[in-house]
């Protein structure tokens, strides 16, 4: 083989290796930050569960604080992200009371214990709100502020009076919220015996929802 095919071999295999271990740290990094807050996770664990070489996070990310942004925004950002846009899809009282069930409905399942992303959702969303790190108005205005506002936007349909549509939002936050904060046991504590967590969460929702369209009506 000639040294520049050699050479373009040698690149692409950095850039395949270079892709891999970024994506190996960032893995590792979602489960450290989800298990032990921002405060206690260690990059030398993060590496270690990464199974790379400590000065690597340094190399790809630069700090842990850096890295744990980019932890918060797959999380958040990215989970929460089809949640902004839904009262855009609203034309009649049909799409709207299906924008409103997926908005409860993806909110609900954003905390399920059972589904991995999910459950590193909720975890880092507990350490944040139980114990604020110095990210949390950062991630508040960049990730929930965009999600409550779509909340919001969809409830405007119905509720003209800003302090009974801050009411509604802030009540309906707070429901969907609850189960984020509690952790596995609590859920299961909580679940009736026989019914699986996803089935759980349907039910749920579907009170919430009905709570909503009994009292808004058309």
């Amino acid at each position: 083989m000639d040294s520049s095919k050699k050479k373009k071999t040698m690149s692409r295999k950095t850039r395949i290796d270079g892709v891999e271990t970024r994506e190996a740290i960032l893995a590792a990094a979602q489960e450290e930050f989800a298990e032990k807050g921002f405060e206690l996770a260690s990059a030398r664990e993060i590496c270690r569960r990464a199974g790379v070489n400590s000065a690597l996070l340094s190399r790809y990310f630069g700090s842990k604080e850096a890295l744990y942004r980019i932890v918060a925004k797959r999380l958040f950002g990215d989970l929460g992200a089809p949640l902004v846009g839904l009262s855009d899809k609203t034309d009649d009282e049909d799409s709207w009371r299906a924008a409103v069930r997926e908005w409860v409905d993806d909110m609900l399942f954003m905390t399920l214990p059972t589904e991995k992303a999910q459950k590193l959702c909720a975890a880092l969303f507990r350490h944040e709100v139980t114990r604020p790190t110095k990210f949390h108005n950062e991630f508040k205005e960049a990730f929930g502020r965009p999600v409550y506002d779509g909340l919001k936007k969809l409830l405007s349909r119905k509720v003209a009076k800003p302090e009974e549509l801050d009411l509604w939002a802030s009540s309906i936050w707070a429901q969907v919220s609850v189960y984020a904060l509690a952790d596995e046991k609590w859920h299961k504590s909580f679940r009736p015996k026989g019914v699986t967590s996803r089935k759980w969460s349907e039910m749920v929702r579907d009170h919430i929802c009905d709570m909503i369209f009994v009292s808004l009506g058309k």
